[in-house]
Order: C-alpha cells, then structure tokens, then sequence
C-alpha cells in the first residue's frame, strides 16, 4: 500500500468534520510538496471544502501546518505504543527492531522522496516559525520518551551495554534515524534506512565492552 494512502485510510475512519477532513489533505500535501510548496488553494480543492471553511477553523498556513504535524505526531505515538510499550511478551530491543522494520516497510511500499513530515518541516520552516518550531520539539520530545522507556527496559533485561546512557541513546538514535531519512528522499530508495537499523540494532545496541 502506498504510504499516502495509508495516511488517508488512517484518518478517514475519524473523519466527521471538516477539520478532520483538512487536516487528512494536509498531510498528504506537506508531506508530497512541504511547507512551501502546499498550497491552501489546492488542499481546499481536493478537500472539496471552500475558503470560509478553512479560515473557521485556522487563522493561517502556519497554523494550519501545526495542526497537521500535530495529527501526524500523535499517529506515530500509537504506532510506537503499540509497537514499542505493549507487547510485553517481546524483548526490549526485539520491539524497537519490530518498529524500525515496520516503517521500512511502510516507505518501501511507498513514495520514499516524501520523508518524515517531522524531518521536512525541521529542515525547511523551523528556523522561521516559533509555532513550528515548539510542536516539532513536543513532538521529537515525545519520540524520545518512547525511546527511553524501552531503552531503559533493554539495560535492566540486561540486552543493553551497560555504558550507553538510555535517554542520550534514544536520542542519537532519532538524529542518525532522521539522517537516514534524508539520504532516503536523496537516493529515492530505503537502503540507508536498512543501513541504519543493521549498524544500531546488530552492532551499537549489542556490542558490549
């Protein structure tokens, strides 16, 4: 299935406004086009929602764009809780595995030039909207987080080495994972996301002192 319409097919079960309606368009905008390229003409088009609409429920595109990072954020929250906190029958790092393969699958299966919508707007508007900028940090804040717990469950099961902090290691795993991302969209294929997972999962997460 194509990531975009996997999006559309997540979101259209909670469609039952047109708030939702947007942002569901949004989504499928920012991450094809990104900021600056999204136009709201074209999002309102094929969200068959006119102007008045729009402006009922955002006071602008930055707003607007907030709201949709935020929808996209707390998607992947249940997609990490599901994948990373619940399935306790699992180890630690074999669920943080599971997760990492998910989404290649995930952009394998579909466009890989789109990219992380968390990674698109960091390296193209952060920079100029506070807005932005504070639901891009609650939102890699969160990621982290979700990291950690399980990172924290792999050092107490002892699949962790003992000197690789948890919380400093769920970071440098989204900054290199992020990275990965970007050559993605580059190359237009998921090896480096492949090359990621081999390198942290077979050899940094398991290399012990």
């Amino acid at each position: 299935m194509h990531l975009l319409d996997d999006w559309s097919i997540i979101y259209s079960m909670g469609k039952t406004d047109t708030r939702a309606v947007l942002i569901d368009e949004g989504i499928k905008a920012l991450l094809s086009h990104g900021y600056e390229g999204a136009g709201i003409g074209p999002i309102l088009k094929s969200a068959g929602v006119p102007k008045g609409s729009f402006y009922h429920f955002f006071t602008s595109k930055e707003e607007f764009a907030s709201a949709v990072l935020a929808s996209y954020c707390n998607n992947n929250q249940k997609v990490r809780t599901q994948l990373l906190l619940e399935d306790k029958t699992r180890s630690p790092l074999r669920r943080l595995r599971d997760y990492f393969e998910y989404y290649e699958k995930e952009y394998g299966s579909g466009d890989p030039t789109c990219g992380c919508l968390l990674g698109n707007l960091s390296q193209s508007i952060a920079a100029h909207s506070e807005v932005l900028q504070r639901e891009l940090h609650r939102s890699f804040t969160a990621w982290q987080g979700d990291f950690r717990a399980v990172l924290r469950e792999a050092r107490d099961a002892g699949e962790l080495p003992e000197y690789l902090d948890p919380d400093e290691t769920a970071a440098f795993l989204i900054d290199a994972y992020e990275g990965a991302l970007v050559r993605m969209k580059a190359e237009g294929s998921i090896k480096p996301l492949q090359r990621f997972r081999a390198m942290t999962l077979d050899v940094l997460l398991t290399q012990k002192a």
